[in-house]
């Protein structure tokens, strides 16, 4: 399916965008976020997710590979569908991967179309495999911890959001994944 798009905006409204490339526009629903930087007559580029439905083809557009990842991940979870994905996508998506780590109900029942037991399973799906973006990355824009040191102390039962925040505040030096280990375990 489609999968990124990269040509010229030629209209918007309150949900979508209008994205005029090869001589064909495509309708593409697009977060606040987007939409709310989106400049008419300028060139925009998207990743995308498509979804085909018996009667319908919808395109779903973001700026980041981190945000459609995330919004992927949101359709995952029995009973989100891709409306509610999207006004989900329109609270902040740190503060929203964040309160999903943390368990914060009432933070994520404060966004439009998720009731209490949604966002319970919610957190309970999502809570192991959600990083929030603001602990991916260091401030030169390179991951900030090592995927194999990951795996292996999750493996051992620490919640994935612990050690990637802590490894996200180890020294830039340590690269030896056995090194990274000792470093958690001691700070861990």
């Amino acid at each position: 399916m489609f999968a990124y798009i990269n040509g010229l905006l030629i209209d918007k409204n309150e949900k979508s965008l209008v994205v005029l490339t090869q001589g064909l526009g495509y309708k593409v629903s697009v977060p606040t976020e987007v939409l709310a930087k989106a400049q008419i007559d300028q060139k925009i580029q998207l990743f995308l997710h498509t979804t085909v439905r018996e009667d319908d083809i919808s395109l779903y557009g973001f700026s980041k590979k981190e945000e459609l990842a995330f919004f992927e991940q949101l359709l995952s979870v029995s009973g989100i569908g891709p409306k509610t994905a999207m006004d989900i996508l329109s609270a902040p998506v740190h503060m929203t991967q964040q309160a999903i780590v943390e368990g914060d109900i009432a933070m994520l029942t404060k966004i439009k179309g998720l009731g209490k037991k949604t966002a319970e399973r919610l957190i309970l799906e999502l809570k192991s495999k959600v990083i929030p973006m603001s602990l991916r990355q260091d401030s030169k824009g390179t991951a900030a911890y090592n995927e194999e040191a990951v795996l292996a102390l999750v493996s051992l039962g620490y919640e994935k959001y612990h050690v990637v925040k802590t490894l996200s505040e180890m020294p830039a030096k340590m690269q030896k994944t056995e090194d990274i280990i000792k470093y958690f375990l001691k700070q861990g």
